[in-house]
């Protein structure tokens, strides 16, 4: 197949709007769910509502971001543009009818569903380990990046797996603690390496900081290797000691990327906090919070199913959704500028990236998001559904003020003025205008 040697903008934008179209329908939806939400986790509805979130949006921004940070990060291309397109259907498909399945409390379809997931999942495996072919290994962003690959293929193949006990029962551990590993094993094994090791390369340019070194990385890596693997079979055997030992080690390596990320935020030459940064420095202190509770079931201390919603509403909207908000912000002006002013750089006058961007929906994605999500945890923590719709609503408006602001640099694409950067080599000696594009992204 024909490697791509250039950021594949199109397709990591397919992606990443599609995504962010799935975490407007989950948000509007939190409020017509709010008694459901103030029960038990385990709920046909719940679960749809908790798939949205971790499938349509979470997998998929996470898919849509590796297309365009391979290629940039890892200086490695694209093993197959067709494999990623045929994923991205498959995706679509396979999520659209587990969660469809999953609110009608039927199995037998949401077992097609999965399979089709399985499927994509399997696409994304082998397109991005094909790529990390030759990268270099001794780098902790390689490493996560291979971890989290196995990660989120033994997530699936585990979801899938529950899904046919459903209907053929063969599983012989407990429900609810095969059910919580299955949990832990997407978050710990997939979400967060993939963070973490995004965050490594990532975070140090944004922040204009040097990039962290010795045993902040050292511990993040050994962390999560030693600690996932465990903490997963601690929780589906229902053994407290695995279960403890597991989660120190992750505990370990989460305060290794925040010691990371706040030597980093203190340095010199620190930039002005844009609406990206405010994010991404706001779901790390939600991360936080998140692996004090984390630590706190595991020891027995925290424990109920209102506290553990309000703990998933913490890690799914807190600190997984406003990271890749911040994200987004950064990646997607970048991606259109490059699908649509790339070839221009040198020859006419093109935007910035900042031109490209929405400030007021921005900051209006932050403040209504920002606090939604927290209104939401203890509201959940609460049980109280007048409190958990209200937060909703928040939530809700601060996802589709988010949606206007990634929106504002897609309203370039139909300002096509050039050949497409895949089709036509960029010049040889770019302007200051494309260099500044491109030091906003890492790279090399």
């Amino acid at each position: 197949m024909t490697l791509q040697p250039q950021p594949t903008a199109g397709l990591a934008l397919a992606y990443l709007v599609t995504a962010t179209a799935a975490f407007v329908v989950a948000a509007a939806t939190v409020p017509w769910l709010a008694s459901e939400l103030a029960g038990h986790y385990y709920q046909p509805r719940v679960l749809a509502l908790t798939h949205t979130v971790t499938l349509g949006w979470i997998t998929l921004a996470i898919m849509g971001a590796s297309y365009q940070l391979v290629p940039i990060v890892l200086q490695r291309p694209v093993w197959s543009v067709r494999v990623a397109r045929l994923q991205l259907a498959l995706m679509l498909v396979g999520v659209s009818g587990m969660i469809a399945h999953f609110f009608i409390a039927e199995w037998s379809g949401l077992v097609w569903g999965a399979g089709l997931v399985m499927l994509g999942i399997a696409a994304h495996v082998v397109n991005i380990g094909m790529a990390l072919r030759g990268v270099e290994r001794g780098t902790l962003t390689s490493r996560l990046f291979a971890f989290a690959l196995a990660g989120v293929a033994a997530t699936a193949a585990v979801g899938l797996a529950l899904g046919v006990d459903r209907l053929v029962p063969f599983i012989p551990l407990g429900f609810f603690a095969r059910l919580h590993a299955h949990v832990h094993l997407a978050l710990l094994g997939w979400i967060l390496p993939m963070v973490l090791g995004v965050g490594a390369r990532v975070f140090p340019i944004f922040l204009q900081a040097p990039a962290p070194t010795g045993w902040r990385l050292r511990v993040q890596l050994w962390g999560l290797v030693a600690g996932v693997p465990v903490t997963v079979a601690g929780v589906a055997t229902s053994t407290s000691v695995l279960t403890v030992a597991g989660a120190i080690g992750v505990g370990a390596a989460v305060m290794g990327h925040l010691a990371s990320l706040v030597g980093m935020a203190r340095a010199d030459r620190r930039p002005p906090l844009d609406g990206a940064l405010r994010f991404v420095l706001t779901g790390a202190a939600a991360l936080a919070v998140a692996t004090v509770m984390g630590l706190g079931f595991a020891f027995d201390l925290l424990d109920g199913p209102r506290l553990g919603l309000a703990y998933v509403a913490l890690v799914l909207g807190g600190w997984i959704s406003l990271t890749i908000i911040g994200m987004m912000l950064k990646i997607v002006p970048f991606l259109v500028w490059y699908r649509v002013y790339a070839p221009l750089a040198g020859r006419a006058p093109v935007p910035t990236l900042a031109e490209l961007s929405w400030p007021w929906p921005e900051r209006c994605a932050y403040v209504l998001l920002t606090i939604g999500t927290a209104a939401l945890a203890a509201a959940a923590a609460a049980g109280d559904v007048g409190w958990i719709r209200a937060a909703g609503f928040v939530t809700g408006a601060g996802a589709l003020a988010f949606a206007l602001a990634v929106g504002a640099p897609l309203r370039h694409l139909g300002r096509r003025l050039g050949p497409s950067p895949a089709a036509t080599p960029p010049p040889r000696r770019a302007t200051g205008d494309r260099e500044s594009a491109m030091d906003a992204m890492p790279h090399g």
